[in-house]
């Protein structure tokens, strides 16, 4: 079965102690079976479990993470006696009947500088046809919020959005404040689309990246284009705000849900 990825996947490299928002803390950390037979024979990590998972300790943190963000475990025994989620985070998987497709989650801040800061189109190696969708996003014949449009004719306000928003589990409490700004002082639609198409290369692959994930969610990516605008509006770096919408929407299984749900627009649908 081929295995496709974007021909940045293989540029990332966990930056480590260098990452301003570590993948170390407040996340639950599962181990699989064979880590777990390496981890319970040592008696130093094998405290550290209980019911196959990693505890944190009182502050959300891994027990292996060291104040300088790097990781006991790694320094001691070596990146490959590491567990499978810590090994392979950022990275995703979308298993198909034919083949899998593979990429980097937005996330992980060194995965969005890879990602938005691509200067060439979204491609795929080995190559492979894209879909109409991430073909749309990166037709140069017309302004971004044109091929949006394209996309999803109609959006929600900067207010409504903001306010579904409001409505989802909240992981990291600074979200909160950012889109209650948003609902305070909504963005109009004419400073959205001059967001959008004044940084059209970070937009258009910050959308590749979710049509890539989700592609059957054209209205999620969209909507989730536009949110990214509203932070980006109210000051939030580009890069911030992509991880941001990424690590409490995409990455809580109830939001992401409740996201594709809201937002389910489909082109299929107009055909």
């Amino acid at each position: 079965m081929t295995t496709y990825f974007p021909d940045y996947y293989k540029n990332f490299k966990c930056i480590a102690s260098l990452c301003r928002h570590t993948c170390c803390a407040g996340w639950e950390i599962d181990v699989d079976e064979d880590a777990l037979k390496r981890f319970m024979a040592v008696p130093d990590i094998a405290k550290h479990i209980k019911d196959g998972s990693i505890v944190l300790d009182k502050n959300e943190r891994c027990p292996f993470l060291r104040d300088d963000g790097l990781c006991t475990m790694i320094l001691e025994h070596g990146e490959d006696f590491l567990c499978d989620i810590c090994t392979e985070h950022p990275r995703f998987y979308n298993e198909y009947e034919d083949c899998t497709e593979a990429g980097i989650g937005l996330v992980c801040e060194e995965a969005c500088r890879i990602i938005l800061d691509k200067e060439d189109d979204f491609r795929l190696v080995p190559a492979r046809e894209l879909s109409d969708e991430i073909n749309t996003v990166f037709d140069s014949s017309k302004p971004l919020t044109e091929r949006l449009a394209d996309l999803k004719p109609e959006v929600c306000s900067s207010l409504s959005r903001a306010e579904f928003v409001n409505t989802l589990e909240v992981l990291d409490p600074s979200w909160t404040d950012i889109i209650n700004r948003i609902i305070s002082d909504p963005p109009a639609l004419d400073q959205e689309k001059e967001c959008i198409d004044n940084t059209a290369r970070e937009f258009s692959n910050f959308c590749a990246y979710l049509l890539y994930r989700y592609p059957e969610e054209t209205g999620f990516a969209v909507e989730a284009a536009y949110l990214l605008a509203d932070l980006v509006i109210k000051g939030t770096d580009i890069h911030e705000a992509a991880r941001m919408i990424s690590g409490e929407i995409e990455y809580s299984d109830v939001n992401i849900d409740k996201a594709l749900d809201k937002w389910y627009y489909s082109r299929a649908e107009d055909a």
